[in-house]
């Protein structure tokens, strides 16, 4: 069995999404949908329910008031957003399973730092912000599943300091961008992140303005210091007048203390 096998065999043992988030994702994709069937399909998941009130009100959302029923947060907050707040949730969830791992932190906060930024950026790709906050937080969804499924393995390829994607190749078979890829397809994710997963590295126009946003976006990310491999505080560039990243580590600081993630 060569090393690419050995990798999809190793997805394949991911835990699968939570099935109410991803039928709750795929009815929020369709042009026209009731928030009515939303709500009552959240309500099958009581805990699910609960995290998304607790999100609503959390500093990723800054509402201006106490979101306290499903009914009324769901309106407020709109399909996208919506869409993205399952996505935290989930993707937090799924990486709790892991138990405490730095590079799994490190590579979170690398996606959400992504997704903040996407999302701030997003009027000059003349894109919608919370498509492109969920654009970030999709982009790096490979490495997070490489390093659940192989962390030992994972750990020593960030340890070594080569090129990351090349490491991948030569170790997994695939890079965490074609892990992202196939992640977004079997989980049954939007298909609409796809582009985005392969080529945020190496965006080209034809891949379309959301790949080139999150390229951008995940550039601004590792400057501010939250990238996979732990930076030395001389390698990280914050302007203490730059409001984008001072507002970026806040919010991505009070999740940490609020949720653990």
């Amino acid at each position: 069995m060569d090393t690419s096998e050995r990798a999809v065999l190793a997805l394949k043992n991911l835990p699968p999404f939570p099935p109410v988030a991803a039928k709750a994702i795929h009815l929020l994709a369709k042009e026209s949908v009731s928030l009515q069937e939303i709500a009552e399909l959240l309500k099958t998941d009581a805990a699910l329910s609960a995290e998304v009130l607790r999100l609503a009100n959390s500093a990723l959302v800054s509402a201006r008031y106490a979101v306290t029923t499903i009914p009324q947060a769901l309106p407020m907050l709109g399909t996208s957003r919506l869409t993205g707040l399952l996505l935290t949730l989930s993707f937090s969830k799924f990486l709790k399973q892991t138990g405490p791992r730095d590079s799994i932190r490190r590579s979170w906060h690398h996606n959400l730092a992504c997704a903040l930024a996407a999302k701030d950026f997003a009027q000059l790709f003349n894109r919608d912000p919370d498509e492109a906050y969920n654009a970030g937080l999709f982009h790096d969804i490979g490495r997070l599943a490489l390093l659940v499924t192989q962390p030992i393995l994972y750990d020593q390829i960030i340890a070594s300091g080569g090129d990351l994607q090349e490491l991948e190749r030569t170790q997994f078979g695939l890079d965490h961008c074609m892990a992202g890829a196939w992640v977004i397809e079997h989980w049954n994710l939007p298909k609409t992140f796809i582009d985005v997963a392969l080529h945020h590295h190496a965006p080209d126009p034809k891949n379309g303005e959301l790949t080139m946003l999150v390229h951008a976006a995940c550039v601004v990310a590792d400057r501010l210091g939250f990238s996979v491999r732990a930076m030395k505080s001389n390698e990280i560039d914050v302007d203490p007048n730059d409001q984008l990243a001072l507002s970026i580590t806040k919010t991505i600081h009070s999740l940490e203390r609020e949720y653990g993630i």
